[in-house]
């Protein structure tokens, strides 16, 4: 379960990079803002999705298979009678580096939820504070405290006292209320709440100002199109420098990177139809490079034997289990390696796997699983060759197999440590 955990945050953490690096290079500099703008908020919710996507097999086959690899091989496989001495050992609780590694995460990630929470308190407590109004169909908050920069948070805007009587304020009031009507704040609430998760990765914290600076230029855009004089809105943004520490949850008016907003209200819409193929050229390419972070579709037949397999409870059944999901690596058939190895397996109070080590001998103070005998018969023969390489590439087929073991329910299993020991063999 934990490095399921970790392969899914992993991937989702490559598919937002792959997103963001493709946004920042193609279009970042368009005018096509609300394209944009879906671009990014597609980029929140494809982490989420695009690991959790089942590819068909033929899909996988044509686009991932090595051809090269693949040798016909036939495995049988063998075992021998059960051990019926196994060893009492002392159960003991120990902290891997799996579960430290999942407490840090959680931890972590526990505080970036109290953040969230704390921040939409701050808000509610100053409306709380604030002086109540209405302003064409929004609310309006006119803030005690002049410090604070004007703001908006879903279909509220904020606005200190003091600016609310300047020269100023019919701009900043439409600016804000431009923010509430185009539901801003779900988009930073959904990146908040990627962040709670995906606080590791760089690109989330990136994504995050894209997007807060894409909603400035969408309001830019259209309030450039409804005043008579431009200039007088650029001139505000100039004038207004204010906000400091404003919260992480809220739309501002003087948002960071004035002098990019400002090159970006004059940039002209030239060659609109260059500028539209980029989205659509785009999509075949980030289709195919999030195909490798789908999961592979499994056979009927495969997923009927995993629901059947979710206990073991005899050694019957651990040797079937084996025996059906096994595999002679290709690699170790290519060098013709042939080896024994012998894992130790520790096993919780619940039956679960929790631990899986190649081991160079057998021990004493183990509960010893009979050997399996694992053949596949090659078309051709060849010189037994245990290369580094080979003999690697057994241990990762025995770890792999053994990692993937169901809830095992044998009384003389729970809380033991179980040696497993695999032979390879070529014919």
């Amino acid at each position: 379960m934990v490095e399921m955990f970790w392969e899914y945050q992993i991937k989702g953490g490559i598919v937002l990079a792959v997103s963001v690096l493709l946004y920042v290079l193609v279009l970042s500099n368009d005018s096509f803002f609300k394209r944009n703008r879906l671009w990014l908020v597609g980029s929140l919710l494809l982490p989420w999705i695009v690991p959790l996507i089942t590819m068909p097999v033929w899909l996988k086959k044509m686009l991932f298979t090595d051809m090269g690899a693949t040798v016909p091989l036939h495995t049988f496989v063998s075992v021998g009678q059960m051990n019926t001495d196994t060893v009492q050992s002392t159960n003991h609780f120990s902290f891997s580096i799996e579960f430290l590694s999942i407490v840090l995460y959680g931890l972590i990630s526990l505080v970036f939820l109290v953040r969230l929470f704390y921040g939409y308190a701050s808000i509610l407590s100053l409306k709380k504070s604030a002086e109540c109004k209405s302003y064409k169909g929004f609310s309006l908050a006119v803030l005690p405290d002049s410090k604070l920069g004007p703001f908006s948070f879903f279909r509220t805007i904020f606005i200190p006292k003091e600016l609310e009587k300047s020269r100023e304020s019919q701009l900043i009031l439409e600016h804000e209320k431009t923010h509430c009507a185009g539901w801003h704040s779900i988009d930073l609430t959904l990146v908040e709440c990627m962040l709670i998760f995906q606080w590791w990765n760089p690109f989330a914290w990136w994504l995050r100002n894209l997007i807060a600076n894409n909603h400035e230029f969408c309001v830019d855009n259209i309030m450039l199109k409804n005043l008579p004089d431009p200039k007088d809105y650029q001139y505000s943004l100039l004038n207004l420098v204010r906000g400091q520490g404003q919260n992480h949850l809220v739309n501002n008016y003087n948002q960071s990177l004035t002098k990019k907003r400002i090159i970006m209200m004059n940039k002209s819409n030239k060659n609109r139809t260059i500028h539209r193929l980029k989205g659509l050229l785009l999509l075949p390419i980030l289709t195919f490079s999030l195909l490798a972070f789908t999961n592979p579709k499994q056979s009927e037949d495969v997923k009927v034997e995993k629901k059947a397999e979710q206990t073991i409870a005899n050694m019957l059944d651990l040797q079937k289990y084996i025996a059906r999901n096994v595999k002679y690596p290709v690699k170790a058939q290519e060098n013709y390696t042939q080896a024994d190895v012998i894992a130790h397996v520790t096993i919780d109070k619940n039956g679960q796997v929790k631990g899986v080590k190649i081991a160079r001998k057998s021990q004493d103070n183990v509960v010893k699983i009979d050997e399996v005998v694992i053949t596949a018969y090659k078309n051709s023969g060849g010189n037994q060759d245990n290369s580094q390489a080979g003999i690697k590439s057994l241990e990762k087929e025995t770890t792999r197999i053994l990692k993937s073991l169901p809830q095992l329910t044998h009384q003389a299993w729970i809380g033991k440590k179980l040696e497993f020991k695999l032979k390879f063999k070529l014919q």
